[in-house]
């Protein structure tokens, strides 16, 4: 079952409303029906206009009831048309001279039940006229009887019609206004999964590798299921089917609306925003207003819809005219598309760094840090489910990063393994500019530590004296501290341990059994709470495994070993 921010299911929708009107002193509950949101200041004069429909597409309808825009909105119960009763006391309340209008959008339950409250309305001496929203591009025939289903267009063609009512604007000038504004439209969308209703599991699930294209706002199939791919392939895609569907021309200006379906980050957004925006100028069509933003959802839907309308000055007049309700979001102001360099101009060539410090041989080298790179590919899900317990679950993904960048820069032979000292160097800059972030400046510190006691010796003491200077250095710019469940424990187990076993003269064995110390203080970070990172943000319950930074540390040092052995018995 989905999990909501709800008290009582079936009272979702009206604690939803009073959230709404209690945080906004403009609009009220009508009287006759808590399901009806309307201005608290009624101008009478003017054309009302009143939307509505199921719950579920916040802030569609009643986000809108605001100075021009809606006079008011009727909420039906989640995904399901509000009865006509409700949408007759909407018209009631906002009775005046200049009569009102129904927009609608087009599902079958929202044409009967506006339609009949309309034809009472108007049966008992009102004046009410429908216009319905039908912008749906995923529905081949839309001269059938039942036609396009209408979307995210109802928000443009709202927007019109409030700031014409705003002026003072006739019945009829607005209805044909409507009119003319909904057959310019057209909306398509595509979701990488649907949307879930509260206290129920979600409806249709796609599998890991589809998206649905052309989906409905209530999670209906959509007109056909991709392939999930990029987010450039996908809106392209998305895109190319619109421009066919509308028939739109080079020569046209077109006004642009990017749909929020509800659960979208805002960094998806942009990518989203920039891709729509690529295509257009590659395409050499322009825009004239870029909207962008959440409009009408499908709850938590993780879906976008595209809005394109033809719009002529005067629609443009309206759209630009002021309005104030909590769900508008007016147009963006575009700039030129312009290709960004992706690579940073600061980025730093580690073929640059000055060869320096004692020589090695290369194949031992090479062959302890490709021990190392296979350990970082290996352990990427296993360290990504540790980090998941504290963390944001990233943390093997990050290192099988650093493992794919060194194994590129190998490729390219760009690496010293001759030189210690200017290996550890050029680790350092690859970690600080491949994986960044708090992992990457730490790694990018211990190899520059560490790096300058390989200048004149590589023995085991120089050894134990670069995992002393990294250990120091990550402590010192880190602020981490034994016991604080990070990768300073199972760092220090293995430096304590070490400098114990050269001091009693133990021999190559004291590398094994400081590895085991290291690996042992690993796993007793899961006793431990953690006080550094961002582990110490989170509950002591989350925190009941091994720190995952402390086990790839374990895992390096491990690795570097068997692979130092392996090479040497080659010998």
């Amino acid at each position: 079952m989905s999990k909501k921010f709800v008290n009582k299911l079936e009272e979702t929708v009206d604690d939803a409303l009073f959230g709404l009107v209690s945080s906004n002193k403009d609009v009220e509950l009508c009287k006759n029906s808590n399901r009806v949101v309307h201005l608290s200041q009624l101008d009478l004069k003017t054309v009302s206009l009143i939307a509505g429909g199921g719950s579920g597409h916040e802030p569609y309808a009643a986000g809108y009831v605001g100075k021009g825009l809606l006079t008011a909105a009727v909420a039906g119960n989640v995904f399901a048309s509000p009865p006509s009763r409700n949408v007759q006391a909407a018209l009631e309340v906002t009775k005046g001279e200049a009569g009102a209008i129904l927009f609608v959008i087009n599902y079958t339950g929202d044409r009967l039940n506006f339609g009949l409250a309309a034809e009472r309305f108007n049966a008992s001496g009102g004046n009410a006229k429908v216009v319905t929203i039908a912008d749906d591009l995923a529905i081949d025939n839309p001269n059938s009887r039942v036609g396009r289903r209408g979307l995210a267009g109802a928000v443009l063609t709202i927007k019109i019609a409030g700031a014409m009512s705003e002026e003072g604007k006739s019945l009829d000038e607005i209805y044909e206004m409507s009119h003319k504004v909904a057959k310019s439209l057209g909306t398509l969308g595509v979701s990488l999964y649907p949307g879930s209703l509260p206290g129920k599991n979600r409806e249709t699930e796609l599998p890991i590798d589809q998206i649905e294209v052309g989906l409905g706002i209530h999670g209906e199939p959509g007109k056909f299921r991709a392939p999930y791919e990029c987010a450039h392939k996908i809106i392209t895609g998305l895109m190319g089917t619109i421009q066919v569907k509308m028939e739109m021309k080079k020569s046209e200006k077109f006004v642009v609306l990017v749909n929020n379906l509800g659960s979208v980050s805002q960094l998806e957004m942009g990518i989203v925003n920039g891709e729509v925006l690529r295509w257009f100028a590659d395409q050499k069509i322009e825009i004239t207003r870029f909207y962008s933003g959440t409009y009408m959802t499908s709850l938590d839907g993780h879906g976008i819809s595209v809005t394109v309308m033809r719009a002529d000055d005067l629609m443009i007049r309206y759209l630009d005219a002021p309005a104030t309700a909590p769900g508008w979001i007016p147009s963006f102001s575009v700039g030129e598309v312009r290709e960004v360099t992706r690579e940073p101009s600061e980025a730093r060539n580690i073929t640059e760094i000055s060869s320096s410090g004692i020589s090695l041989n290369a194949e031992l080298v090479r062959g302890c840090l490709d021990g190392v790179v296979k350990s970082m590919l290996d352990s990427e899900d296993e360290l990504n489910k540790l980090d998941a317990e504290a963390g944001d679950g990233d943390c093997g993904s990050t290192f099988a990063g650093a493992a794919r960048a060194i194994q590129a820069s190998q490729k390219a032979k760009e690496l010293d393994f001759e030189q210690p000292e200017t290996l550890l160097k050029q680790l350092s800059v690859i970690f600080e500019q491949t994986v960044g972030g708090t992992s990457g400046a730490l790694y990018a510190l211990m190899f520059s530590s560490a790096a300058q006691e390989f200048h004149d010796i590589v023995d085991s003491n120089t050894i134990l004296e670069a995992l002393k200077k990294a250990n120091q250095a990550v402590q010192k710019y880190g602020g981490a501290r034994v016991g604080d469940r990070t990768m300073v424990d199972s760092l220090d187990a293995m430096v304590e341990e070490l400098s114990k076993g050269l001091k009693e003269n133990q021999g190559l064995d004291v590398f094994e059994r400081a590895v085991q110390a290291s690996e042992r203080a690993a796993e007793d970070t899961a006793n431990q709470k953690a006080s550094v990172g961002r582990a110490s943000y989170t509950s002591s319950e989350s925190q009941t495994k091994p720190d995952a930074g402390a086990t790839a540390i374990s895992l390096w040092l491990r690795a570097f070993w068997t692979a130092f052995k392996q090479e040497m018995g080659k010998k």
